[in-house]
């Protein structure tokens, strides 16, 4: 076979594998195989139990992880698929159903972990991935206002008030946040807030009761000093 000729079939077969590789562009037939997986997904998330609204830190904790170690067999290569996808053809759909994911797993870190730098993580990552995203943006907001405990929320808390009361005010703490005793069959706890000065406030509990709360439970940081 002459030499110009086996360069035009070279050539032919190379631009024939490249259109026939994976679009490029977004179209119905991935994006209706993906939607069908993801209603997949959604059946069986739903079908997972929810932790009580009065459950303790360490149930919701176990209730949340055992959930997700149902689910991981099913999600991770389904998100792994709607990457792969969004990457190569810029679906602005599939970057709609990677930040809902991001904000699921974003309100866990929030609700159930109280690790609010990292749901404000996952929330910017899910306004990159869908800016229009109003619950993203809201969410965004929320964390931010969480990441550290308010003057006014927290001069709500009184004596007295149960534990699930105070939740609802001023959220809960990490879980490295919470400090418990237990002495003559009493169990007395301290929760700890992180304040924007860098310093913390506390919140004392015998029996799950309010007996006692101090804003200014650690002082904020002292400056660095300044060496000539």
């Amino acid at each position: 076979m002459p030499r110009l000729s086996l360069i035009i079939l070279t050539t032919l077969f190379a631009a024939t594998a490249l259109a026939s590789g994976p679009p490029t562009q977004p179209n119905d037939r991935e994006w209706g195989l993906i939607s069908a997986d993801y209603a997949w997904i959604e059946t069986l998330r739903k079908a997972q139990p929810l932790p009580a609204a009065n459950a303790s830190r360490k149930q919701m904790l176990e209730t949340v992880l055992d959930n997700q170690k149902k689910l991981e067999p099913a999600y991770v290569p389904f998100l792994d698929k709607v990457k792969e996808y969004f990457d190569r053809t810029h679906d602005p759909r599939a970057g709609q159903v990677l930040a809902r994911e991001k904000i699921i797993m974003g309100d866990e870190y929030m609700q159930y972990l109280s690790r609010y730098d990292k749901a404000l993580e996952l929330y910017r990552a899910a306004v990159e991935l869908d800016p229009s995203n109003v619950d993203a943006k809201k969410r965004l907001e929320l964390a931010q206002q969480r990441r550290f405990v308010s003057m006014t929320a927290f001069a709500a808390v009184k004596n007295g008030m149960k534990e699930d009361a105070v939740r609802g005010l001023v959220g809960l703490p990490r879980e490295d946040w919470i400090k418990q005793v237990v002495q003559n069959n009493r169990v007395y706890s301290v929760w700890i807030y992180p304040k924007e000065d860098g310093g913390a406030s506390a919140i004392y509990f015998d029996n799950g009761v309010v007996y006692h709360t101090n804003w200014n439970a650690a002082a904020p940081p002292a400056p660095p000093t300044q060496t000539r």
